[in-house]
């Protein structure tokens, strides 16, 4: 496997390098660069690469303008310390998005998403440039809300549900906090990634994080228990029952 490596903090290429090697004894690195100048300049020149690691913000940029500059026809795996950049990144031929410090699992599991597609579309290339480049749905990563006087940014990944009372829309993160949503539940909904986010009933719009358990009330209904708790009973319809289970096992 001729994989690239675009990182401008030298302790951090190597132990991916590293990691890499741990990982899978077939990876040669043969290209490396530290700046979106520097890469753009390589990329140029070197076409025959199976697969790129790509730290977001370079020393001279963020690493999404070398796109604008080259074709890059190889998938990349991205690696940054911040998340505000997942839905930019997987516009461009991201299969992948790690969070640092890169975890050798979450590395392995990276590398092994690559060759699931690897092999599902290596009997057609231009269905692999097409699944690569295709238009990825632009969920919503973070809400505005207010807290006394000030306005702070609560991201996605912290939110546990939504619930609605008296005709106004309320988050809730995962410690607890509730906080008042501008948009009603429906609109919401639409917004929110539907892996992450399910509609239990016309009040909750729950996080898949934020189920503990549930259980059937015996005539095909089903009881959450929701984390943080509620003081309420949380129930599925029973014409939503199915579709719930399937989406709590991902299918």
């Amino acid at each position: 496997m001729r994989v690239a490596i675009i990182e401008d903090e030298i302790p951090a290429r190597k132990q991916l390098i590293s990691l890499l090697r741990k990982v899978r004894n077939d990876v040669e690195v043969v290209l490396e660069a530290q700046s979106v100048k520097e890469a753009v300049a390589a990329l140029k020149d070197y076409h025959d690469l199976d697969l790129i690691f790509m730290d977001i913000q370079l020393n001279d940029g963020l690493s999404l303008e070398i796109f604008d500059e080259v074709a890059v026809k190889a998938p990349v795996i991205f690696a940054t310390a911040f998340d505000q950049y997942t839905i930019d990144a997987f516009q461009q031929n991201g299969i992948d998005y790690l969070l640092k410090p890169i975890k050798q699992d979450a590395l392995r599991h990276a590398l092994e998403k690559y060759d699931r597609l690897s092999d599902h579309f290596s009997k057609n290339v231009d269905q692999l440039q097409a699944y690569f480049q295709e238009e990825k749905p632009k969920y919503k990563q973070r809400f505005l809300v207010k807290k006394g006087v000030h306005f702070i940014s609560v991201p996605v990944a912290s939110i546990a549900y939504f619930f609605t009372e008296h005709k106004v829309s309320f988050l809730v993160n995962q410690e607890g906090e509730r906080f008042m949503a501008d948009h009603p539940l429906q609109q919401l909904e639409e917004e929110l990634d539907p892996e992450k986010f399910f509609r239990v009933n016309r009040k909750y719009l729950a996080s898949l994080d934020s189920i503990v358990q549930f259980s059937s009330n015996g005539q095909g209904k089903l009881i959450l228990q929701l984390n943080p708790s509620v003081s309420e009973e949380v129930m599925v319809s029973q014409e939503k029952s199915s579709a719930f289970k399937q989406w709590v096992v991902g299918g």
